[in-house]
């Protein structure tokens, strides 16, 4: 299949069909953020749209995304599958594990750090384990969380595994 079969997907998520894996994984975040949080900007339009027209235009976003992880994986040989091998295969997340997915993905630091909006140093020293480099532990639970997400990994079950293993490391000074 080429990007023409997937343009109803491209189109709810309002991009073009030269977008890039950091363009979609971006606007999907934002889409799904602004159809599930309730904010001051979408105060206005609340009553306007009904919770179940709410849910299936969130349902629309998921099918769109992951139909165009699907095309994006086929462009790079890299299968949903390969992904779910190595998250399955996976007892505690640590930056190996992480870059390993990341890498997969086929997605570089730098969209990596425009996308989440870390610096590209944390990113570098949360996949190699580098603890000591790392900010306090409220800023580095954020940046695994925010590294989950656009990983598309459950962000609570990542940063619970990393921080564990951080505190466990900076215990016994490792």
């Amino acid at each position: 299949m080429n990007r023409e079969d997937y343009r109803h997907y491209f189109d709810i998520l309002e991009l073009p069909l030269e977008s890039s894996l950091a363009d979609v994984r971006k606007a999907y975040l934002f889409l799904r953020e602004v159809y599930t949080i309730p904010s001051i900007v979408t105060m206005p339009v609340d009553e306007e749209i009904s919770s179940e027209q709410k849910e299936e235009i969130v349902r629309q976003i998921e099918e769109a995304y992951h139909g165009l992880l699907l095309l994006f994986n086929e462009e790079h040989n890299t299968t949903v599958e390969d992904i779910s091998n190595i998250v399955s295969g996976v007892s505690v997340f640590d930056g190996a594990v992480l870059k390993q997915i990341r890498e997969k993905l086929r997605i570089n630091l730098d969209d990596m750090a425009m996308a989440t909006r870390i610096q590209q140093k944390h990113l570098v020293n949360l996949e190699s384990d580098n603890y000591e480099a790392l900010p306090v532990n409220v800023y580095t639970r954020g940046f695994v969380v925010s590294y989950a997400k656009y990983l598309s990994l459950d962000p609570e079950m990542v940063a619970e595994s990393y921080m564990s293993k951080l505190k466990q490391r900076k215990k016994t000074g490792r």
